[in-house]
């Protein structure tokens, strides 16, 4: 190969394109201030939620038209919605004082309650103006010690996001986090008895 070939081999008529950055945003939760735990609270395990295959990815959904689910280009989640509603779903029981309420892998800790639960969908709605922010969870509530389904319900919310991008869809999840986590609390003291 000649010198001028290897000198043009090394060279690039196109510039390198620029790294895209990406934002990454989390789903957070305060929940009111931490009651004492009342004596013999029953311990509960909240399993992590298992999530429809379109929302089961850090990618942030968003619909335009019925049916038709796309994802922002360069706004993630900082982990998938299922791994993030996790820990919150456990310190919002936990916040009642009423439960030992531990989030963990099914058979490493006794417990008497189990919470499971479903994402079913997890997307900024555009279909609606203002876009909304869509959350739906399904939950159960298991008595591990007669091996019985004690409750379940669907939570649907929708928060209208304050701006047609992906930091208002994320403003908006939090937001609806916040409604959803209120009701799957109070689900969870309303049958737990």
């Amino acid at each position: 190969m000649s010198g001028m070939a290897v000198w043009l081999a090394g060279c690039s008529l196109l510039p390198k394109p620029e790294p895209v950055a990406l934002d990454r945003y989390l789903l957070e939760y305060t929940p009111p201030d931490t009651r004492t735990l009342r004596d013999g609270a029953p311990v509960l395990l909240v399993s992590t939620p298992q999530a429809n295959g379109a929302y089961d990815s850090p990618r942030i959904a968003y619909m335009r038209q019925e049916y038709g689910l796309r994802y922002y280009t360069q706004s993630r989640w900082a982990d998938t919605p299922a791994a993030m509603l996790s820990p919150l779903i456990a310190d919002a029981i936990n916040a009642t004082g009423q439960f030992q309420a531990l989030y963990a892998a099914p058979g490493r800790v006794r417990a008497d309650l189990r919470l499971d639960t479903s994402l079913t969908r997890f997307y900024q709605d555009f279909t609606v103006t203002p876009s909304v922010m869509h959350i739906t969870l399904r939950a159960q509530l298991v008595d591990l010690h007669a091996q019985r389904v004690v409750a379940g319900r669907t939570f649907d919310v929708r928060e209208p996001a304050q701006t047609n991008d992906a930091y208002g869809g994320v403003q908006a999840a939090n937001r609806a986090t916040a409604s959803l986590l209120r009701q799957l609390v109070q689900f969870c003291l309303d049958h737990s008895h």
